[in-house]
C-alpha cells in the first residue's frame, strides 16, 4: 500500500511538472502568436487605381472688381444695396473730399488759370515786339527777352494742364463747385456682392503708400468658379484640364462637373502650410452657386485599370525605399505547433529541468516569426489603394500596421 501510494505521488508530480513546462513554452512562445493574431491584414488583389485628391474650396465669380476712391473723405452719397443689379457708368457713391485734398485740387484748378494768365500777355508781349522788330523799331536784344518769357509760360501752361488732366483721369472733378464731390461709378455691368461702407462713413483713397478702401464689389454672377488652396503634397497629381467633381454643403446632393483651368506658378503660406491656388471652371452654372459658399472638391487624376494593388496603410517608407511586411506560409505554424509539443513530451520526461538555460529571445524580433519585410517598387496610388510595380504577387496577404514597433500591450508591460 505504501509503495503504491508513493507511486502515486511520484506519477502526480511528473503531471504537474509536464504541465507547468508546456505552459512555460507556449507563453515564451505567445509573442509572435501575438502579433500574426493581432496585426491587420490586407491582400495583394488586380484592381483599377484612380489617383483622386480631396480638398475644400470656396464658390466665387470668376469677374470681381473691388472699387474704391482716388480721394480721402466721407461717404456723400450711397444709391446702392447688396444684390443690386448695375450698369457699367452708374453711380455707385459720392466722395467729399477732405479739407486737405480739397485744397490740393483748388491749388491744381487755380494753376492752370493762373498760368493762362500769364501765358495770354506774353503771347501778346512776343507778338506786338515781333512786330517792332520787323519795323526796325526794336532791338534784337528785347526781342529776345520777350521770346524767351513767351516760350517759358507756353511751357508752364502745358505743365499745368497735363498735371489737371492726370486728376481728372482718375475722376476726381475740378470744378469750381466748392464741394468737389467725387462720383465712383461702375467699372462693368454685374451684382453688387458686398457695399463695405455705409453713409457718411470716413473712406481712404487709393494711392502709392495705402490700399484705400473697398467701397462695393461688383462681380459678374454669370459664371461662377471654384477657388481651392492645393497642398504642395498632391499638387504633383494635377493637370490642368483634370476632371473635377464638385459638391456643395447647402445642396449635398447635387453635383457639378467642371476643369481645372488654372495652378498658380507659386505657392503661399496658409496655416504654416504651402498651398497652390487652383481653379476650377464649372461645365454648367446653377442657381445653387452662391459667392462664399464652401465647395467639396474632388479632382480626378491618373488612372491605372486592372493593375496589382495594396491598402495604402500597408505601405512604409524605409530610408532605402519603400517596404511591405508579408505574412510567411503557414508552414512556420506547424512548425511552431510541433516543437511545441515535442516541448511538452520532454519536459513530462523530466529533460526541461535538466536542460542548459537558453538566451531569452527579444521581444521587438518577434514579428520575424511572422512576416517577412520586403522592399517594393510602387506605382500610382489612390485614397485607398497603391500600385505594386514589382515586389508582391498576387493573393500574398502584407501588415496594415508597422509589425516592428511595439503595441501598447507591450509597451505598458
Amino acid at each position: 500500500m505504501k509503495r503504491g501510494r508513493k507511486r502515486l505521488v511520484i506519477g502526480g508530480v511528473l503531471a504537474v511538472v509536464a504541465v507547468a513546462a508546456g505552459v512555460a513554452f507556449a507563453s515564451r512562445s505567445r509573442g509572435p502568436a501575438a502579433v500574426k493574431d493581432e496585426t491587420p491584414l490586407g491582400k495583394a488583389a488586380v484592381t483599377d487605381v484612380q489617383v483622386e485628391v480631396t480638398e475644400i474650396g470656396t464658390v466665387e465669380p470668376e469677374i470681381k472688381v473691388d472699387v474704391k476712391s482716388a480721394l480721402s473723405g466721407k461717404v456723400a452719397e450711397l444709391p446702392i444695396r447688396e444684390g443690386d443689379t448695375v450698369r457699367k457708368g452708374e453711380l455707385l457713391a459720392s466722395i467729399e473730399p477732405d479739407v486737405n485734398q480739397a485744397q490740393t485740387l483748388a491749388a491744381v484748378r487755380r494753376s492752370v488759370n493762373q498760368e493762362e494768365i500769364a501765358f495770354s500777355d506774353a503771347d501778346n508781349d512776343y507778338k506786338a515786339k515781333l512786330e517792332l522788330l520787323k519795323a526796325g523799331l526794336l532791338s534784337q536784344e528785347t526781342f529776345r527777352t520777350a521770346e524767351t518769357r513767351f516760350r517759358s509760360t507756353q511751357e508752364s501752361l502745358a505743365a499745368a494742364r497735363e498735371k489737371a488732366s492726370i486728376v481728372e483721369s482718375s475722376g476726381i472733378p475740378l470744378s469750381t463747385n466748392p464741394q468737389q464731390l467725387l462720383n465712383i461709378t461702375s467699372p462693368m455691368d454685374g451684382v453688387v456682392i458686398t457695399r463695405a461702407v455705409e453713409y457718411g462713413e470716413a473712406v481712404t483713397g487709393a494711392g502709392s503708400f495705402n490700399a484705400g478702401t473697398v467701397i462695393a464689389t461688383v462681380a459678374d454672377l454669370a459664371k461662377m468658379i471654384v477657388k481651392v488652396g492645393v497642398s504642395e503634397v498632391d499638387i504633383g497629381k494635377l493637370r490642368l484640364a483634370a476632371t473635377v467633381t464638385v459638391t456643395l454643403d447647402a445642396y449635398p446632393k447635387l453635383r457639378f462637373a467642371g476643369k481645372v483651368s488654372r495652378i498658380a506658378p507659386a505657392a503661399r503660406l496658409a496655416d504654416q502650410v504651402k498651398v497652390f491656388d487652383v481653379e476650377v471652371t464649372l461645365d454648367n452654372q446653377g442657381k445653387e452657386l452662391r459667392t462664399g459658399m464652401t465647395a467639396n472638391v474632388t479632382i480626378k487624376g491618373e488612372r491605372a485599370e486592372k493593375v496589382l494593388a495594396i491598402p495604402v496603410e500597408s505601405v512604409f517608407r524605409r530610408e532605402d525605399g519603400e517596404v511591405v511586411y508579408v505574412k510567411r506560409a503557414a508552414a512556420g505554424k506547424d512548425r511552431d505547433q510541433k516543437s511545441a509539443a515535442s516541448g511538452v513530451a520532454e519536459a513530462a520526461a523530466g529533460k526541461a529541468a535538466k536542460a542548459e538555460p537558453k538566451a531569452t529571445p527579444n521581444p521587438r524580433e518577434a514579428w520575424k516569426k511572422v512576416f517577412e519585410e520586403r522592399r517594393v517598387e510602387t506605382g500610382l496610388s489612390s485614397l485607398s489603394h497603391t500600385q505594386i510595380v514589382a515586389g508582391l504577387k498576387e493573393g500574398e496577404e502584407v501588415a496594415l500596421e508597422d509589425p516592428t514597433k511595439p503595441k501598447k500591450k507591450e509597451e505598458s508591460r
